[in-house]
């Protein structure tokens, strides 16, 4: 397969795995909130076939030639002193998964950062897009999506906040910045 093409796949494959895991985190929090045990069956199903497009698409991922990637997602949580602390794609899809921990921000809520970046020979190069959220962790350090607070309203006992609580300061950005694309970090609080 030429190199355009399986670049090309590649990057299909790891949308299709975003987008998965994006539903199958969405899904687990809805199966904590079913009380009807039809309802929860029915959704236990749609969660096992969510991890078997996920396990197939994994699987032709790794089946796939290594080429350059042009982007790649790079996560960072905020603390409240300000402090930004980068986290690994692959630990935060497994936060999101329920499948990892991170003691260190137990019992809190940290502010997430994604921005989603360019690549020039395997290296940053200009961030495309960034999203914000919140993030609650548990007192074991895992993230508890039912804790976490809401921009929407519609989302039924979740605490409600503006999505501007998300966003970071001028000198968080910076620090982001100076870890993303080198540089001295300014202002890092320990």
């Amino acid at each position: 397969m030429p190199t355009q093409a399986i670049a090309s796949e590649r990057f299909r494959l790891e949308g299709a795995l975003e987008v998965l895991d994006t539903l199958r985190a969405d899904l687990t929090l809805r199966l904590d909130q079913v009380r009807d045990e039809s309802a929860r069956e029915a959704f236990g199903e749609m969660l096992t076939l969510l991890d078997s497009l996920l396990t197939e698409y994994r699987r032709r991922q790794a089946a796939l030639s290594t080429v350059t990637a042009p982007h790649a997602s790079y996560v960072f949580l905020l603390d409240e002193h300000g402090a930004v602390h980068p986290l690994p794609h692959r630990v935060y899809v497994a936060l999101a998964r329920g499948e990892a921990a991170t003691p260190q921000f137990a019992g809190k809520t940290l502010r997430l950062a994604e921005w989603y970046v360019r690549l020039q020979a395997d290296q940053p190069d200009t961030v495309v897009n960034e999203t914000y959220a919140l993030l609650s962790f548990d007192r074991e350090g895992r993230a508890d999506w039912s804790a976490t607070p809401s921009f929407h309203p519609r989302r039924a006992g979740s605490p409600t906040t503006p999505e501007t609580a998300a966003l970071p300061d001028a000198e968080e950005r910076e620090r982001m910045r100076a870890l993303l694309f080198g540089g001295e970090i300014r202002g890092q609080q320990k």
